[in-house]
Parts: C-alpha cells; structure tokens; sequence
C-alpha cells in the first residue's frame, strides 16, 4: 500500500521534471531564434547602408554627367556662335593672299607654304592652328580605304604641336577654319559613334565621274 503510494507520488514529480526540460529546450530555441533573427536584422541594415552608400554615388555620378553634358553642349554653342567669324577670318585671308601665287593651290596650301618671316598676311590663332593641321594632317590622319580620317586625339596633338593650352572651343574652331581654307578639302563632320571629326575623303576616280555621268545622261 506504502509503495503504491509512492509511486504515484513520484509520477508528478517526473512528469514535472520532464514538462520543466521541455521548456527548458523550448527557451533554447526560442533564444536561438531571437539570435538568428538579430543577426538577419543587421544584415538586412548592413546592406540597406551600402545600397543607400551605391545610390549617393550614381547619383554623384549622374549629377557629375550632367554637368560635363552641359558643359560641352555650352562649348558647342560658343563655338556654332564663332564660326561667323571663322568665316570673316578666311575670307580676310584669302582677300590677302597673292591670287597669282600658287594657282591651282586652295588658302590653306598657300599660306602653308608661305615663309614665316612673310608679314603682309595678317593671321588670326584660328587659322594659325588650322595651318598646324594642315601641316601634320599626314601624320596624324588615319589612312582609310575612302580617305584619311582624325578622329582621336586632336586636342592634345594640336596642344603639344602649338604649345598652346586650349579649350576644345579652340580646337573647334581652327577645325572649321581648317575646311573653310580647305575648300572642303578636309572636313570637319559629326559622327555618331566618334563624335566631331575631321575627314579627307579619296579624290573621286575618273571610273568613278563617268559611271556617274552615265548614269545621269
């Protein structure tokens, strides 16, 4: 009767003891996901910071490529503006120069080939820097099976022959005196994938002009 007694009496208490494991290992997880949690939270802050971080940068970026598009579209403009009087300047040029003199020759071949000390032409920076063009076109003009192309580099190939710091406003405009001087010869083009660039097409061959005549007689 006395055993029966205290069997039954230590049934609850391992039944308690077993409910307290229980709970025991249930805080644990519950800890465990608390912890887990936690760390998930500082990820995703971490992260939230480094996007915030990349987002102030592209717009950094954006705002810097904005500036150097507005820039280079005032340059443009300036130099469209200016090329009215790179026109002036050629046509005083070629008022100056000796029309018997190199007969056959366009402005920018005579006044290439004139002395340096000669001083009864009057030469403005513009064309002064079309003449340095001119003069190492060969050099620095790519040789292409439809004629000769520069499309890189000019502004630093025309500062280091000139010694001059230009702006690309500068370059600009000796370009454009350089196709007016030219006559054509060299022209100054925009081009889709290269931007502004200087072109010398090949002289068209006399195939060429009597196919063309045909076609059109």
């Amino acid at each position: 009767m006395h055993e029966s007694s205290g069997t039954a009496a230590a049934q609850p208490n391992e039944q308690l003891f077993e409910r307290v494991i229980e709970l025991e290992a249930r805080v644990s997880e519950l800890e465990a996901d608390r912890e887990r949690h936690r760390e998930e939270l500082h990820a995703v802050a971490r992260e939230n910071h480094e996007l915030r971080s990349s987002q102030e940068q592209l717009e950094e970026r954006v705002d810097e490529a904005e500036t150097e598009r507005n820039e280079l579209r005032d340059e443009l403009e300036r130099a469209e503006a200016s090329r009215g009087h790179i026109i002036d300047d050629v046509v005083d040029i070629e008022q100056q120069l000796d029309e018997n003199q190199g007969e056959g020759m366009t402005p920018i071949e005579r006044v290439s080939k004139m002395e340096t000390e000669d001083t009864a032409v009057e030469m403005t920076p513009s064309i002064e820097r079309a003449v340095a063009i001119f003069d190492h076109w060969e050099e620095w003009a790519e040789k292409t099976p439809k004629g000769r192309v520069l499309k890189d580099g000019l502004k630093s190939l025309l500062r280091t022959a000139t010694g001059e710091g230009l702006a690309w406003r500068q370059v600009y405009r000796a370009a454009e005196a350089l196709e007016e001087l030219s006559k054509g010869q060299i022209r100054f083009v925009d081009h889709s994938d290269h931007g502004k660039m200087l072109i010398q097409p090949n002289p068209a061959r006399s195939s060429d002009c009597q196919s063309s005549s045909a076609a059109t007689s």
